[in-house]
């Protein structure tokens, strides 16, 4: 992409965040609506789960391509896309609902369009933001866009959602909606980088393979390549895979090992999410004071050693700061990792290498929670905490053998030109 274009942090950055909020809002309202409707409306326990499975699905089927047209097109237009398909899509599900015909099908459907506008909307998202902020602002913008979305999904829009579900059916919804608009309405100010033009004629390569392959496998080639962003890629893989399988099992760990009610269970999560405010908080601080490589890999440690206290312990308070450090420790190197990721790649990669880094970050977090329900049905779910923190804790050393070995990590001054 041409970077001729540039914007006023005041301006367009803040656009950004207040969109990103707005949408963060939307999604944790689904993601607490949507499985109370699916319950609600059908009899079915497979077709429930379904509903909640097609959420996720596209990362793993769209990942690459929205990747590849956040390079291709103007990322700020695929947001507002992005936002106008879930708009529209909420509407018709609210006029199925009040038809009396919202069935498994159009309900599956819904939550398929709703997890393909959150994979164009993010991998656009990401790309966009360096350039509406200076690069030395990367990780204070990137901490506080990860805040954002975590204060919007995790607590408020969830928390909301649930609420409203039981006011009516179709409130969350339409609310829902209008979140979207609103996030689509702020972006219309924001001007960003325009796509360079495609070479060569037609909808072909020179090869005559369609582009969008082309565009793609460039993407793969580029990350794989490279000796950081394959080990921050592999990183994060193992990383989400073992949250998503400890958040599969923490559910029976407090029940049947701390044999607490059910409410405790949310407050517990609760705190975990607060634990990743205060991360986002204080990520680029905690950066520029002890460097990237410390503050990458003593939050593995922070993240492993957490989860062998919960493994360790049957006290309440215990897990409940362990939860709280594994949020702080895991928005910290979010936020420093994806910082580290848009200050090395070139802007016309910075989509597809999203993609790529979603794709695999994402695409391990189903294998996560099979491999952890399966230790903990076996050996407890005391087991998979265990076998979370000593996985975490391996990771530590090929991600610091990598981030050491880089002078792009070590050198501030360094430029994307000297990426790959």
């Amino acid at each position: 992409m041409s970077t001729d274009t540039t914007v006023r942090p005041s301006s367009g950055y803040h656009r950004v965040i207040g969109a990103a909020a707005s949408s963060a809002v939307g999604d944790g309202m689904r993601f607490a609506a949507l499985p109370l409707l699916s319950t609600a409306v059908l009899d079915d326990a497979f077709q429930v789960s379904a509903v909640t499975a097609a959420t996720t699905v596209p990362w793993l089927l769209f990942a690459l391509p929205a990747g590849a047209y956040a390079d291709r097109f103007e990322r700020r237009l695929l947001m507002v896309l992005a936002d106008l398909l879930r708009a529209a899509v909420l509407v018709l599900t609210v006029l199925l609902l009040a038809a009396d015909r919202l069935t498994f099908w159009p309900l599956l459907t819904a939550a398929f369009l709703l997890g393909v506008g959150e994979v164009l909307f993010d991998c656009a998202s990401f790309a966009l933001l360096p350039s509406v902020v200076p690069k030395d602002r990367l990780e204070s913008a990137n901490g506080r866009l990860f805040a954002v979305q975590t204060v919007g999904r995790d607590l408020l829009g969830q928390v909301v959602g649930g609420v409203l579900f039981t006011v009516g059916r179709a409130v969350p919804l339409v609310i829902d909606a209008v979140s979207f608009l609103a996030s689509a309405l702020l972006l219309r100010g924001v001007r960003g980088p325009l796509p360079e033009p495609a070479s060569g004629s037609g909808s072909g390569t020179a090869a005559g393979k369609p582009r969008l392959l082309a565009d793609i496998r460039e993407g793969v080639a580029f990350v794989l390549r490279d000796p950081l962003l394959r080990a921050l890629t592999v990183s994060a893989g193992v990383i989400n895979a073992v949250y998503l399988g400890q958040i599969a099992v923490f559910v029976i760990l407090v029940r049947d090992v701390l044999e607490l009610p059910d409410a405790a269970y949310g407050a517990l999560l609760a705190a975990g999410a607060v634990g990743g405010v205060v991360g986002g908080a204080v990520a680029s601080r905690l950066s520029k004071a002890v460097g990237r490589v410390p503050a990458l890999v003593g939050n593995l440690a922070l993240m492993g050693a957490a989860g062998l206290a919960v493994a360790a312990t049957d006290r309440v308070p215990v897990v409940a700061v362990a939860y709280g450090v594994t949020g702080f420790a895991l928005m910290v190197w979010n936020v420093v990792a994806v910082s580290l990721r848009q200050t090395i790649i070139p802007d016309r990669m910075l989509g597809r290498a999203t993609g790529v880094y979603r794709l695999f970050a994402w695409g391990t977090m189903p294998l996560g929670a099979l491999v952890f329900g399966r230790v903990s049905a076996s050996a407890g779910p005391r087991a998979a905490f265990a076998l979370g923190g000593v996985a975490t804790l391996l990771t530590c050393l090929p991600i610091a053998y990598a981030l050491l070995r880089d002078s792009r990590v070590t050198d501030r001054r360094k430029t994307t030109e000297d990426a790959p």
